[in-house]
């Protein structure tokens, strides 16, 4: 038997790129609302001493705080390769590998993390932490939020760097199937409650302009995870949205910091915007789009809880 040269890695197998790389499905952004699932694991927890449900929802870097602890656990229950960044040899593989490991992309097509992390406030003074994961990573939906309870037990770091342990009172798994559709309106508001983080060659910038682009992008990648390439022409996406009259007046910058072990735990500057913008004009070729980054969120860290929005419709 010939052995492998030593400047040569043998390719390991990798079934979810190939799966994320082959599509089953080629669909408009119409059929690919009727296809669209995922499932929420939504948990409810009193706040830690001295915190309040909305302080909670405020703090910016918390989904990522939350997603770090969720990591960790998913980590622990790796297999070995998994735990290096490798592909999982299970079958199937362990649910660190499609939720975590790092895919490249594929056809200049890059494949988002498939899930979204959000915090609101609940019931009777409840934080509401919700998991939610998108299409076939829904296949690992059981021990995802198995892993997501112990996370929230073994604690997750508060705005004021202390460590608390959050023990859910409840919990609900709950699959959705279908985003619906209502009808196209002559203008909508988009109120970003998460700061949407645009970036251009890696570089933070304000051009709202960018916004569809940037999120065609991303619905497109996520379709992937549904079995589904997207037809869409992107060029003639942007110029119609040259078309658009877009008051982003409203929208204001924010700073704050988020911490990274892979980069040894230093802070790290990260900035984007919040609060309403209004789109009017033609808005058939981009609601579909729409419609699926409310579910997905908007911009570069979405898997962090940034770029969420809501989508409102407005009349004549």
């Amino acid at each position: 038997m010939r052995d492998t040269p030593a400047h040569q890695t043998p390719t390991l197998p990798d079934p979810v790129l190939d799966r994320l790389a082959t599509p089953t499905d080629a669909v408009t952004m119409d059929e690919l609302l009727a296809s669209w699932f995922h499932a929420d694991v939504v948990t409810l927890c009193q706040p830690p001493r001295g915190w309040t449900a909305a302080d909670l929802a405020k703090d910016f870097a918390l989904p990522g705080r939350l997603r770090g602890a969720w990591g960790q656990q998913l980590l622990r229950m790796a297999s070995l390769p998994a735990q290096r960044g490798e592909p999982c040899p299970w079958s199937p593989p362990c649910p660190y590998d499609p939720l975590f490991r790092e895919r490249p992309p594929r056809g200049g097509l890059e494949f988002p993390k498939p899930y979204t992390i959000a915090v609101d406030p609940g019931p009777d003074g409840t934080v509401a932490l919700r998991l939610t994961l998108f299409g076939f990573a829904t296949d690992w939906l059981e021990n995802a939020a198995e892993a997501w309870t112990q996370g929230l037990r073994n604690g997750i770091g508060m705005p004021d760097g202390l460590q608390a342990a959050l023990e859910p009172i409840d919990r609900r798994l709950t699959v959705r199937e279908h985003l619906p559709q209502p009808e196209v309106p002559p203008a909508a508001i988009l109120r970003f409650v998460t700061p949407l983080n645009l970036r251009r060659g890696g570089v933070v910038h304000s051009d709202i302009t960018s916004l569809f682009s940037s999120l065609s992008s991303r619905v497109c990648g996520m379709a992937r995870w549904l079995d589904c390439a997207v037809t869409i022409d992107r060029d003639d996406l942007r110029a119609r949205a040259a078309s658009l009259s877009i008051d982003s007046g409203h929208l204001q910058m924010v700073s704050w910091q988020r911490w990274s072990r892979r980069q040894g735990n230093t802070p790290i500057q990260m900035d984007g915007l919040v609060g309403p913008m209004v789109i009017a004009g033609d808005l058939a070729p981009f609601w579909p789009l729409l419609l699926a980054g409310q579910s997905c969120h908007a911009g570069s860290h979405a898997a962090q809880g940034l770029g969420r929005y809501r989508l409102e419709p407005l009349g004549e």
